[in-house]
């Protein structure tokens, strides 16, 4: 939903903001700039935000929505039929489309950098597979970026050989190829174990992506037939990608549910049966769950035959979700032994917090109410 929302308002900017940034693109450059600030400033302070502004716009920067959102138009811009008004509009600002994508992917970048890189290279070993992977992945896309990025200032490119120029910029297919996998690879783990929003995720990403591969292949047939109708061929192939897409959708959606359904369900005992006494031991104890899309280790300790203390030993999972973890830690405190329920907005992430605190109990020989 919130890509949608992105590419909807990178339209409208471009609409609104057409002469303006033809004539002078600092400004414009300097307030993304600001804005990808901003997002590292608050991501550093710990800073979270809820309701519709943090469900809906704060992502538009902090997750590089928007940025994807200005990439997805100069993606497409050489992909209408020439002579028309979209790629008369579209080619005319793709350079500073480029530029102002590319400077909202920063702000992300560095923001979540930080994070994931020190994980990269301190402790490999404990990211699951597939974040590793994803990380991996952001670095060659990072290194892709760069080059592109400067490139794109007028001033730098007018120096460059224009044949050179142009085979640098070849690269961009390599980059938006990417930026695909980095959003499906942060998001397949969650969709898989149910989470709506990666799956839609995945769904609307693949949609956009696949079809822009299809209209490029059909721009270039056009190129070669001047009687291919383009504009059909991209309409027909839109409704076949938007099929593909909510089969997608559906299929991640049924495989959830077939875990569900598959799970054992829990013996119902009839008769009372006498409680185990487990004798509670003083010290501390530990336990790991899978929390969003990383290891959540909660650590208790246990006085008198009661828990004193609660803290994380280590959190590997997406730091987005760290205030909500941190409240749920001072909900348990205050009630050891009461059930809590998840957090609303960082489900996985909360529920990994729970799974671990009662493993730790568990071991300590501690029984919840």
């Amino acid at each position: 939903m919130v890509f949608l929302i992105a590419i909807l308002t990178a339209i409208l900017f471009v609409l609104i903001f057409e002469k303006p940034l033809k004539k002078n693109p600092v400004p414009f450059y300097l307030i993304f700039a600001g804005s990808s600030l901003a997002v590292v400033i608050v991501d550093r302070l710990g800073i979270s935000f809820e309701g519709f502004f943090g469900n809906y716009i704060y992502p538009l920067f902090s997750k590089a929505t928007l940025g994807a959102g200005f990439f997805v138009l100069v993606m497409y811009a050489v992909t209408f039929k020439n002579g028309s008004r979209a790629i008369k509009l579209l080619m005319s600002l793709r350079g500073e489309l480029s530029i102002i994508a590319s400077i909202l992917t920063l702000g992300h970048i560095v923001a979540y950098g930080i994070t994931y890189l020190s994980r990269l290279f301190t402790a490999p070993s404990k990211m699951q597979p597939v974040v590793l992977t994803a990380t991996i992945f952001s670095v060659v896309m990072v290194v892709v970026l760069m080059p592109l990025f400067v490139t794109s200032f007028k001033k730098i490119r007018r120096k460059m050989n224009p044949l050179k120029w142009k085979k640098l910029q070849r690269f961009a297919y390599g980059f938006y190829f990417l930026v695909y996998l980095h959003v499906v690879l942060f998001n397949i783990t969650a969709a898989l174990r149910g989470s709506e929003r990666s799956i839609i995720n995945v769904s609307v990403y693949s949609a956009v992506f696949l079809w822009y591969l299809i209209c490029r292949i059909l721009k270039y047939r056009s190129t070669k037939n001047k009687n291919l109708n383009l504009n059909l061929y991209r309409y027909v192939s839109l409704v076949i990608v938007l099929a593909l897409s909510v089969g997608l959708f559906f299929a991640l959606k049924g495989n959830t549910a077939a875990k569900e359904s598959d799970a054992p369900e829990e013996a119902t005992i009839s008769e009372p049966q006498p409680a185990k006494e487990t004798a509670v031991v003083d010290g501390t104890y530990s336990a790991t769950a899978l929390g969003y899309e990383g290891n959540i280790t909660v650590e208790i300790v246990v006085k008198d035959g009661e828990v004193t203390d609660v803290y994380f030993s280590s959190y590997e999972d997406d730091e987005e979700y760290k205030t909500y973890s941190d409240d749920l830690i001072k909900a348990i405190k205050e009630h050891p032994l009461d059930n809590i329920d998840t957090v609303s907005g960082a489900t996985f992430s909360t529920r990994g917090v729970i799974k671990a605190y009662e493993a730790a109990l568990k071991k300590a020989g501690i029984e919840k109410q």
